[in-house]
């Protein structure tokens, strides 16, 4: 099991300023909301571990910002794993003894002879309540369905991912989502690399932008840390797409919300 310890103390400097219209929106929701987070654990499989990590991922999200703050990420990841895994490999002891003030959870929905989403949601509950009685907060990083030997698609994805919201009243990234948005208005962007399951650079860095707006309530829209990617304006439509899917997934008005008949038809 990979595990992954980087830590962040930034103190704002004229060379770290970025534009002063950065997230200025976001930023008044958080003035009046909870503590942002700042010790957090990212629990899960390759899709957390690749392309650097999503803990390293989002240290530069924050350290882009105008006024960079302290961030400490740690990961727990293992290629291919579920959170059944890593709630019977340590997980419970590393959320109970962290001292994390958030923790970032991401599984997927396998394709096992079963074919149903209850292992993902059983234990994606059982870690939830032992973040909770550690007193940290969870966020769920949804993922997209694999391309490939797979029962679920991104229908399933999200009603799981809804009723780990609603029955457990975590938070959720909705990456995958992010993923359906930006392949709808930029279908010559790559997100998904040639083995169809993992991301490319380009979907990594939407993939963390979801979970960094999640995390911290606030837009990416703006933030110079572009992650090398190349192509004009393909970094800021990233943030953006990144910011609408969590803002349509917390008002409920996803596309797929949307198009569903009305029951009865």
């Amino acid at each position: 099991m990979r595990i992954r310890h980087a830590c962040l103390v930034a103190i704002a400097t004229a060379s770290l300023l970025a534009p002063a219209t950065v997230g200025v929106a976001a930023e008044e929701t958080t003035a009046s909301a909870q503590p942002l987070a700042e010790r957090v654990l990212f629990v899960g499989n390759s899709h957390t571990g690749r392309n650097g990590g999503l803990d390293w991922l989002i240290e530069k999200f924050v350290a882009a910002e105008e006024a960079p703050r302290p961030f400490d990420g740690e990961a727990m990841t293992e290629g291919g794993v579920t959170l059944e895994y890593h709630w019977q490999n340590g997980a419970r002891h590393a959320i109970r003894e962290g001292g994390y003030d958030t923790v970032v959870l991401q599984g997927y929905l396998p394709g096992a002879a079963t074919q149903t989403a209850e292992p993902f949601l059983e234990h994606a509950r059982l870690l939830h309540e032992e973040a909770a009685g550690s007193g940290a907060k969870t966020v769920f990083f949804m993922t997209w369905p694999r391309g490939f030997n797979d029962w679920s698609d991104l229908g399933d994805v999200m009603e799981a991912h809804r009723t780990l919201e609603s029955g457990l009243g975590a938070s959720v990234a909705p990456a995958a989502y992010a993923f359906e948005l930006a392949e709808a208005e930029r279908p010559d962007l790559q997100l998904i690399g040639a083995d169809r399951v993992h991301a490319t650079w380009a979907g990594a860095y939407l993939a963390a932008a979801t979970v960094y707006a999640t995390l911290f309530d606030r837009s990416p829209e703006g933030l110079p840390y572009d992650f090398g990617i190349t192509g004009t304006g393909v970094a800021p439509f990233l943030q953006r797409i990144a910011w609408q899917a969590v803002t349509e997934w917390r008002q409920g008005t996803t596309a797929t919300d949307e198009e569903a008949p009305p029951e009865g038809d």
